[in-house]
Parts: C-alpha cells; structure tokens; sequence
C-alpha cells in the first residue's frame, strides 16, 4: 500500500507521551485500550520510571488534572526515589471527571539529575454525548444556495489529458482541469481502470497546502486525487501560496478563503457526475485535516456524496476550537484589521463551520481522531459528528496526534470496498 499521510493544516507544537534523557527514561501511560471512557468517570494513569545510571534519583512529580480548554481541575505534588537499575511505576491520584469530554492528565517530573520534562495524555469521557449549539446565522442557507448557483453559472471547461504510465500499473491516469468559483483553475489526477466498465469513485481532498498526487491502488475503481486552488497544480488564489491562507478574507463571510475551497469540491463533484464510466450512485470522499473538514460540508451541500470518510478534520465548532488552540496567523490577522473582534471573527467562520452543516448530511459518515491531537483537538470533531444524523461510526487512535498510522488506510479502503459490494482484495505495490 502507498503512503496515504496527508499534509496535515499546521504543525504540531506540543510533544507528549514519552521521552528519555541520559538519567530516566519516562513514559505516561493510561490504562484503557483507546482512551475513550463509556459510562465511566475514572482511568488508571501511570507514570513508568526506569533510573539508567549507577545512582539513586530522587525526584517529584506534580500531578495536574485539565480540561480540554486548560482549566484546572486538580493538583497534587508527590515525591519519589528510584534506585539505580530500578523500574518504578507511579501511578496518578483517584480523580473522578465530572462530565462527558475530554481532558488532560498530566506529569510534570523534576529530578536531581535533569531537566524539567512534561508528560500529557488527552482522554474522553462518553464523547458521544457532547453537544454544542449549532451557530448558523438566519441566511446560512440563502447563503450557500447563492454560492452554489453562483458556480453553476460559471462552465467548467473540462480539459482532461492522457499521461503516459509503465505498463504495469493497475490504472489508466488523466490530468484533469477545470473552471472553478470566481474563474480559478482547478486540477487533479483520475485514474480509471484499465478494463472498460462502470466503476464506482473516490474523491480524494487535500489537507492544508497538500499536492494530492495519484496512487494507484486498485484497478477496479476510479479515484480522482482532487487538488482545490492553492493546492498542487491549481491556480492560485490572490495572496499566493503561504501558512496565513487560512485566514484571508476572515472580515467578511463572502470573501473568506473557504468558499473557494468549499466550492471546489463541489465542482470536482460535478466532474466525476459527467463521466460515463463513474457509477454516479457509488461516489465516496476522503480527507483528512482541511481535508475531512471539506468532506464534513461537501457531503451536506451535495447529495451526490455516498459516504463521507472524515480523518481529523479541521473547521470543527470554531469558537471551542479557539479556546483551545493558539495561532499566531490569527493573532497577525488581529494585528492588521484592528477593526475586527472575536465576535465578528466567529461570525464569518460560522458560515463554515462544520457543525453547522452536519444535520444536512444524508450518507453515512465515517470517521477517524486521533486522541493526542493538538491540532484539530477531538473535542470539536465530535461535536460535528454528534450533530449527523445518519449512520455513523468512528475510531480512535490513543496514542497518536495530528495523523493516522498506515493501518488505517489499509483499513478504510477495505471497508470502503465493502460498503461498494466489492471484493476486500486490495492490490498493493
């Protein structure tokens, strides 16, 4: 299987889980199989200490308890000796969490022979059960149906160009172009199976600044690895190419960046929909990051989507997102619009967020976090899936963090497969 990891929204800032210095070698550990609590308020927290030298090491641990959004829950201080050689296991004091969500365990660990080191573990707590206000203003719907006929107008030129591949791949690749909202160009990479028939379709979308670029998995599907502007080989947008694009036009709902994007995959859509050989009744999309949180809105504002595979999206419930992010994009962005507040910075997102899409999704949703995530914290996933009202399911990686192990590609397209009828059989490189 190639290599599906997407080009995630921003970087990661904060390492947790383990760590090793030239003294003690450390690691938090929490004792349940995915970190996600059901109908439970309280989890074995340990820390696991092993003294690498020839000395004794006496050092202290400060338990904290927090919320998902940082605020303290509980504190407690413990000091402990390790022997040379010696594995110690500390374990972390009784808390019962008060709710459903998600919260922070963590470590602070000072000993006589190191620094200072910080050991976190983010776990749940029923999340199925969080449920936050939708925040959809009264022309949320007028809103998009204009930008949705603001785009039929505009023809999509379809261009699509025959690229030489060697003999033994499992597909037939085209280089396809097309007219977007406002004039942009947009372009991707379709690959149909070699045999003439009706296949069914995914619709591959990017993360943030991510070149999506063919794979050339199975030869009994068509996959359309689909670049929205700014990404890969689309036109650009005005501004350019850069790491505050997530923030341009946020003074006003009708110039913010998204609706590009938003429209983009619509327009992808549209072009499948056009092909003889694409069974317009099996179309699934898959994204990850911005990716998944295109996903989330494509699969509400067209019908045509079959299944919506969402991987730690992004633009999930924006005014908690904030709360419990920082970005320094925002922070220049307020610099250099003086006249703009929270208020009217929540407003325009509000027409993009997610979650207030979600109970216009029709087709099963599928869903993967991961439980480390400081990026797209789970927290505000859930509270998009929460509000779909169809089929649903997710899983959760515990010990990872803005991304997905290999695995679970492997396992998607499997199930992916299932839900089309098809055989399980994956061809792989």
């Amino acid at each position: 299987m190639k290599h599906y990891l997407y080009f995630y929204i921003f970087f990661i800032i904060i390492s947790t889980g383990c760590s090793q210095d030239s003294s003690l070698k450390i690691s938090l550990e929490v004792d349940d199989e995915d970190g996600i609590l059901h109908e439970k308020n309280t989890i074995q927290a340990f820390l696991t200490i092993e003294n690498t030298t020839e000395r004794k090491i006496d050092f202290v641990t400060k338990w904290i308890i927090l919320t998902d959004d940082w605020k303290q829950l509980k504190t407690l201080t413990l000091s402990h000796t390790v022997n040379p050689g010696q594995n110690l296991r500390t374990y972390c004091p009784l808390f019962r969490f008060p709710s459903h969500g998600f919260y922070r365990i963590r470590a602070e660990v000072t000993s006589s022979t190191s620094h200072d080191s910080v050991y976190e573990q983010v776990i749940g707590i029923d999340p199925e059960k969080i449920n936050e206000p939708q925040d959809k203003k009264e022309d949320f719907y007028s809103f998009w149906d204009k930008a949705l006929d603001e785009l039929s107008k505009v023809d999509p030129e379809y261009k699509i160009s025959p690229i030489k591949r060697e003999d033994e791949t499992n597909t037939k690749l085209f280089r396809v172009e097309m007219i977007s909202y406002q004039g942009t160009t947009v372009s991707g990479w379709l690959e149909v199976p070699k045999k003439k028939g009706v296949y069914p379709a995914l619709l591959r979308i990017p993360g943030y600044q991510e070149n999506m670029e063919p794979i050339d998995v199975v030869n009994d599907m068509i996959v359309f690895s689909f670049n929205t502007r700014d990404h890969g080989e689309s036109d650009d947008s005005e501004g350019g190419r850069n790491w505050d694009m997530w923030v341009r036009g946020l003074d006003s709902k009708d110039d913010y960046y998204y609706k590009g994007l938003f429209l983009d995959c619509i327009r992808a859509l549209d072009f499948l929909t056009t092909q003889e050989n694409v069974d317009t009744a099996r179309i699934a999309i898959w994204g990850g990051s911005q990716g998944g949180g295109l996903s989330f809105s494509t699969a509400a504002l067209d019908s045509r989507v079959a299944l919506c595979i969402t991987d730690i999206p992004y633009m999930c419930d924006y005014p908690n997102y904030f709360e419990i992010t920082y970005w320094k994009e925002v922070s220049a962005w307020f610099d250099a619009h003086p006249n703009t507040t929270w208020e009217t910075l929540l407003n325009t997102l509000s027409y993009y967020d997610t979650k207030n899409f979600a109970d216009k999704i029709n087709c099963p949703v599928w869903m993967g976090i991961g439980l480390q995530d400081d990026v797209c914290p789970p927290s505000t996933s859930f509270v998009t899936f929460n509000k779909v009202q169809s089929d649903k399911n997710y899983i959760v990686y515990k010990n990872e963090r803005h991304r997905q192990p290999e695995e679970h590609y492997e396992l998607r397209f499997k199930q992916l497969r299932q839900f089309f009828g098809m055989n399980d059989e994956i061809i792989k490189d």
